[in-house]
């Protein structure tokens, strides 16, 4: 069961980098998914500004065991700060909140992060998300609501019970939605899920979409390669193509990944800053991810998901080489400038030097 955060010996210590956050409310988008809102203390608000289309790490104790998850932003910049969880067949946070959870409870929750974001160039963009993907979206498209860009949203669900959001997606001025209904039929929904045949189909009848400033891809694996598959096609730059992905890839091929000339395979002398502390400690190339290594030594470094997707874990070389495993989330730029995703990289050098502090 979760561990209350108040118990013998006073209040548990968060996380480094978290901050304890109240819930002030649970609403039912559906009957698997919740929209959570949190109360932020009066001194922690600048912590919790966002930028729409960015997610919140949140961390709870089980039976003794830590859990981190990370779920997207729906409100909108004015609104009070809400994510929306959808239940996951045997997802220990999921289930809490949509089960378990109660307005007045306390949990950790880190400030913002992510790069799933709206260029402030681009005014006409295009959205396409299934079933939760819509969650970091439906921020951007309320943020559309006080400004003048304009969405073009295209959005499947199971059903009409599964829509996430339905009634607001109704309301909104500055965003024209259409419905995919997979599981079955409704007048003013299309049929069918959002494959690559039904939105090439769509292209061919409005070439306009193309001239959009940015496309916004959200969901299921399958439906992002699909999607980005179709865009590039029809000539669309990649650096106008933005995904965000919920769960470790299967299908996707990693960006880069930092690997250096020639090959490491002895021990690494790494030292690591963190939070203004030093810590150095042995390390094979083969051995452990940095961030487990790290975090066995007694550092409390940062990390969320540890499959490459998220950015929660990222640190900077300052010496030497590293290689990461996998990189879902860091782009080449970053990747150009020294940045590692820690939960995914080894060292490459005889000595490495890295910063989370940068």
């Amino acid at each position: 069961m979760f561990k209350k955060l108040f118990g013998k010996g006073g209040k548990k210590k968060a996380p480094k980098g978290f901050y304890e956050l109240t819930i002030a409310s649970i609403n039912k988008l559906t009957d698997t998914t919740v929209e959570v809102g949190f109360e932020i203390p009066r001194d922690k608000q600048s912590f919790f500004k966002f930028t729409p289309g960015q997610y919140l790490n949140f961390a709870i104790e089980m039976n003794g065991e830590e859990i981190r998850r990370s779920y997207s932003i729906c409100s909108g910049p004015e609104e009070q700060l809400a994510v929306a969880v959808k239940l996951v067949e045997n997802g220990k946070m999921s289930t809490w909140f949509n089960q378990t959870a109660k307005v007045g409870e306390s949990i950790f929750v880190s400030p913002p992060e992510g790069n799933f974001v709206r260029p402030k160039e681009a005014k006409n963009i295009v959205a396409i998300a299934a079933g939760s993907g819509i969650t970091p979206i439906m921020s951007m498209a309320k943020a559309a609501e006080s400004s003048e860009v304009q969405m073009q949203l295209f959005y499947g669900s199971r059903s009409l019970d599964q829509i996430i959001f339905r009634d607001t997606i109704s309301q909104l001025k500055n965003t024209k939605t259409t419905h995919f209904l997979s599981g079955e039929a409704s007048e003013g929904s299309v049929n069918s899920r959002i494959t690559k045949e039904v939105f090439t189909g769509i292209i061919k009848n409005d070439l306009s979409i193309l001239k959009s400033d940015a496309f916004f891809l959200c969901g299921p694996e399958q439906l992002i390669v699909d999607m980005e598959e179709v865009l590039k096609l029809f000539g669309v730059n990649e650096d106008k193509i933005f995904f965000e992905l919920f769960t470790t890839p299967t299908l996707m091929t990693s960006n880069n990944t930092g690997d250096v000339q020639g090959s490491f395979s002895g021990t690494s002398k790494v030292t690591v800053l963190l939070d203004d502390d030093e810590m150095t400690f042995d390390l094979d190339a083969d051995g452990p991810a940095i961030l487990d290594k790290v975090n066995q030594e007694g550092f409390d470094a940062p990390y969320s998901c540890k499959g490459g997707v998220c950015c929660t874990c990222k640190a900077k070389i300052i010496e030497g080489n590293a290689r990461m495993t996998v990189n879902y989330s860091l782009t080449d730029q970053e990747v150009e400038e020294g940045y590692i995703l820690t939960c995914q990289a080894h060292p490459a050098s005889e000595s490495l030097k890295i910063s989370y502090d940068d």
